[in-house]
């Protein structure tokens, strides 16, 4: 009847899943055994963790304060057995702006980093700058590689480097060919962007101002960096992309940089970690992603 990984797990479910009914179907369990292990944490606890309201779950001040812990607590779990199943040393999971989820962000960073610790597991996820900022807050990432528009102050934040605001066509595309292009050129072939209602949509628009772009020269909203590549390279339009100095110039086999007639506006690129609790292993990921970004030869 006390505090145990299961009765967690249990509650995480209902929470993230929003009912008993529905955590019950992803687990496999009835919705009476689902409710049984909820109440019987909150008997223990001394302390509501949910209660309903329109038709839907909610939490309480203390389910929040629960949900938090046993998220972390869950997530130790996890990575400690797969680190013994697959004899690793410490497992860290960091967080990077989809802004990075390109080609120089791995053969750059990554590849080498596991190269030269191959005794240390990593999980890598991509989303959003204050996304990921919160889920280093809530144990959920380790550190988090981001663009710095906006992070919680309880956590430690390091700017690092600027990346600047880069615009790519496919290799095909007639703008491809131009020693120079003019932003109403730009606006007229059309932009390849994240959907305008995105929660750093509002960042985005202020680099496109400075370009002397708005969110009406958004000619297709695409889901996803990958997604939006792969579009620019079969020539739907121009995608603007955030490029750090140590990705060095576009090789990319099907895409092009434009030469824009003016100036491109930077963003700083910064590591989120928490403000204690950090390991070695913690520390040495951090310092890899330092010294690579600064432009400096890891060891």
């Amino acid at each position: 009847m006390g505090l145990d990984l299961f009765k967690l797990r249990v509650f995480v479910a209902v929470v993230e899943h929003k009912g008993f009914s529905a955590a019950a179907e992803h687990l496999g369990l009835s919705q009476g055994t689902v409710s049984f292990h909820v109440h019987s944490l909150e008997r223990h606890l001394e302390k509501p963790l949910v209660r309903y309201e329109h038709r839907a779950v909610r939490l309480t001040d203390a389910g929040e304060q629960v949900y938090r812990s046993a998220r972390r607590m869950l997530h130790d779990e996890q990575r400690l057995m797969r680190s013994i199943r697959r004899g690793h040393g410490e497992h860290l999971t960091l967080g990077a702006s989809i802004a990075f989820e390109q080609d120089y962000f791995f053969t750059a960073l990554i590849a080498p980093y596991l190269k030269a610790n191959p005794q240390t597991g990593l999980s890598l996820r991509f989303g959003h700058s204050l996304g990921l900022a919160e889920a280093v807050a809530d144990h959920r990432l380790d550190l988090a590689y981001v663009i710095g528009w906006q992070v919680p102050a309880s956590l430690r934040y390091e700017p690092l480097h600027t990346a600047r605001f880069t615009l790519l066509v496919g290799s095909d595309h007639s703008l491809a060919r131009r020693e120079t292009v003019t932003v109403p050129e730009v606006a007229e072939a059309g932009l390849i962007t994240a959907p305008l209602d995105e929660v750093e949509w509002v960042h985005y628009e202020k680099v496109l101002r400075e370009v002397g772009l708005t969110a009406e020269d958004s000619a297709l909203e695409i889901d996803g960096m990958q997604a939006r590549v792969l579009a620019a390279a079969a020539g739907l339009g121009v995608l603007g992309v955030f490029r750090p100095d140590y990705a060095g110039a576009v090789t990319h086999p099907t895409l092009h940089s434009l030469p824009l007639d003016r100036d491109l506006p930077t963003v700083e690129v910064g590591l989120v970690t928490r403000r204690a609790d950090a390991s070695d292993s913690h520390q040495a990921l951090a310092d890899w992603i330092r010294r690579t970004t600064s432009g400096e030869h890891a060891p």
